[in-house]
Order: C-alpha cells, then sequence, then structure tokens
C-alpha cells in the first residue's frame, strides 16, 4: 500500500492533541492537512477560548481547525422526541460510592462526525464505499497513563498512527495549565495509538 495522501489530527482540544498541533505548527512534527474537532454544541465556555487560540495559531502553519457536528448534546438530551445518547453523567450511590452512568456520547458527537469529515475529504461521503487502499491517516493523541484507550481503527479507510515525539505527553503538564477539557472525551475511530491528544 502506498503512503497516504491525507494526514489528519483527530483534536479533542485536551493536552495531549493540543500539544500535538502545536509541535506541527512548529514544524518539529510533520504537518497536518486538518485537525478536525467535533463540537458536542455543549462544551465549557474555556474549551471554546482554547479552540479559538488554536485557530489563531494554525493559521500561518496552513492547518485548518475544521469544527464538525451531531448537533447539540444537551439540546438533545433534553429533547423527548430525540433518541437519548447517555453522557458521561456522574453518580453518587447511596453509600457514598462514586460512579459514572454508561455513555454513549464519545461515538454519537465525537467519532462519527470525525469519520464523516474524513470520508467528505477522501472524497467518498457516506453512503459511496470508500475503495480497498484509500487511507487517511489519523493522530490521535494518547498518553502513556491512558494507553488502555488505544486501539485501532474500526474502519479500512482510517488508521491511528503515531506521531508526536518522546516527552511531549501530559504526564509533566502541572494542574491548570493545561487546556480546558471537553465534556465528551474523545478519539477518533476507536481510540488511537498516537503519542502523545
Amino acid at each position: 500500500m502506498s503512503a497516504p495522501a491525507h494526514r489528519y489530527l483527530s483534536l479533542g482540544a485536551g493536552v495531549q492533541s493540543s500539544c500535538i498541533l502545536l509541535l506541527a505548527v512548529r514544524g518539529e512534527i510533520p504537518t497536518f492537512d486538518a485537525a478536525i474537532v467535533a463540537d458536542t454544541g455543549w462544551e465549557s465556555t474555556a474549551v471554546y477560548a482554547h479552540l479559538r487560540r488554536l485557530e489563531r495559531l494554525t493559521t500561518t502553519a496552513g492547518i485548518p481547525v475544521v469544527r464538525v457536528s451531531a448537533g447539540n448534546i444537551r439540546a438533545d438530551a433534553l429533547d423527548p422526541a430525540h433518541r437519548f445518547a447517555s453522557m458521561p453523567l456522574f453518580t453518587l450511590g447511596p453509600g457514598g460510592e462514586r460512579g459514572m452512568a454508561r455513555r454513549q456520547c464519545t461515538s454519537e458527537y465525537k467519532i462519527k462526525p470525525i469519520k464523516v469529515e474524513v470520508r467528505r475529504r477522501l472524497g467518498y461521503p457516506h453512503p459511496t464505499r470508500v475503495p480497498t487502499g484509500v487511507v487517511a491517516d489519523m493522530a490521535i493523541g494518547i498518553s502513556v497513563d491512558e494507553i488502555g484507550r488505544a486501539r485501532d481503527a474500526d474502519v479500512a479507510y482510517m488508521r491511528n498512527v503515531r506521531t508526536g515525539r518522546a516527552g511531549t505527553g501530559a504526564g509533566g503538564a502541572r494542574r491548570g495549565t493545561g487546556p480546558a477539557v471537553s465534556r465528551c472525551w474523545t478519539s477518533a475511530g476507536g481510540a488511537g495509538t498516537a503519542s502523545p491528544t
């Protein structure tokens, strides 16, 4: 198989994916055709401010930050006529035990919109079949402490790739110094194998 003609970053706007994007802007790692961010429509003000800052920084490097969306997760959750995709809601049990309810929002509000955009950029929007051998490299930041999330893409037209360089993960970041965390954690195509999101 020849080298992919397309290279994208799944931009979750967290520490790792922001770091990867900034390394590409500085020319320390290969560039991306685009950084694709899936907007749930209900991110914090800090996340949107961080995305605007990244958009300004990437302009000079020619890496567009592309926002895609499957809708507003909050509005959809409150609409009784809309199918509910559970969010990462935290629970407190009768004995004080903490937990998190089952969630589906990553798949529906993050992964699927990014796959739709990648297919569109490859020239094969759904339902057109993507021919064998047409593939986009996807950089998805995963730090060492979350390596259990690293998986191969679940579609043949996306290949999760390692990128970055040693020592650029989130492990050394001090609390409060990095970008804000998105409401719905992401990695396109399943989780990625890129280091560092």
